[in-house]
C-alpha cells in the first residue's frame, strides 16, 4: 500500500484537527520547558507564575504543562491514525424493504 492511498482515506477536517492539536501540544511542552529552565522572576508575561524577586522554579506547573502537552500530542496522533471500520454492506433484499413490497 502506498502512502498516497493511505492519506486519501483521511478527511481534510481530521488533518486540520491533528495540526491544531499538534500545535497546542507543542505550545504546552515549550511552556513546561520554560517553567523548568527559568526562575519565577524571569518568566515571560504571557506565562502565568511570575513572582518578583523569586529564584525558585515551578515544577508542578511544568509537570502539568508537560502532561497536557502529551495528552494533546496523543490526541493529534489518534486524529491521524484512527481509521473507521468499513460498514458492512446491507443485503439487497428488495422483499424486506417497504418499497419492494407489492
Amino acid at each position: 500500500m502506498s502512502s498516497t492511498t493511505a492519506s486519501s482515506d483521511r478527511s481534510p477536517g481530521r488533518t486540520a484537527l491533528a495540526v491544531i492539536l499538534g500545535i497546542i501540544a507543542l505550545l504546552f511542552i515549550v511552556a513546561a520547558i520554560i517553567y523548568l529552565a527559568e526562575p519565577a522572576k524571569s518568566l515571560p508575561s504571557v506565562i502565568p507564575g511570575h513572582i518578583a524577586g523569586s529564584t525558585g522554579h515551578h515544577p508542578l506547573r511544568a509537570a502539568g504543562s508537560l502532561v497536557i502537552g502529551i495528552v494533546f500530542a496523543v490526541g493529534a496522533w489518534f486524529a491521524l491514525a484512527y481509521k473507521p471500520r468499513p460498514q458492512a454492506a446491507a443485503p439487497n433484499d428488495r422483499q424486506s424493504s417497504p418499497a419492494g413490497r407489492s
